[in-house]
Parts: C-alpha cells; structure tokens; sequence
C-alpha cells in the first residue's frame, strides 16, 4: 500500500486525506456535498465509489484508507 504522501503526489488535483481526517471535516461541518467531490482510494488506485453515496455503510469502504476530495 502506497503512503499518503507518495498518493497526494500522485492525485496532483485532489487533496488527499485519510478517511477519518474526511469524516472529521465533514462532521464538523469544514466539507459538505456542496463544496466538491470524493472518491475513495484503496492505497494503490483511485475509485470512483463516492463519498456521497448514502447507500454505502461503514464495511463497504473500511478497506479505503484514503479520500481524494476535489473542491469545486
């Protein structure tokens, strides 16, 4: 699996964050649906499984250690 750091260089046009750092900002209000989009990263790919996808639970993305979010 790819460090943070070697997938933020990777993703030149997200900001890449780990899933708790995501789910943080949204709960305290700093991201919500409105600002952009994300996508869960596995460590070595992009997804294209959203953030925003209400019919995912926390087991559908708990392999997902990254988000590359994309401000508007």
């Amino acid at each position: 699996m790819k460090t943070i750091e070697k997938v933020r260089t990777e993703c030149k046009y997200a900001d890449v964050m780990t899933k708790e750092e995501f789910l943080q900002k949204v709960n305290n209000g700093y991201i919500n649906s409105f600002d952009g989009g994300g996508y869960f990263h596995d460590g070595e790919i992009e997804t294209d499984i959203s953030v925003w996808d209400r019919s995912l639970t926390w087991d559908d993305v708990k392999e997902y250690p990254y988000i590359c979010w994309y401000n508007k």
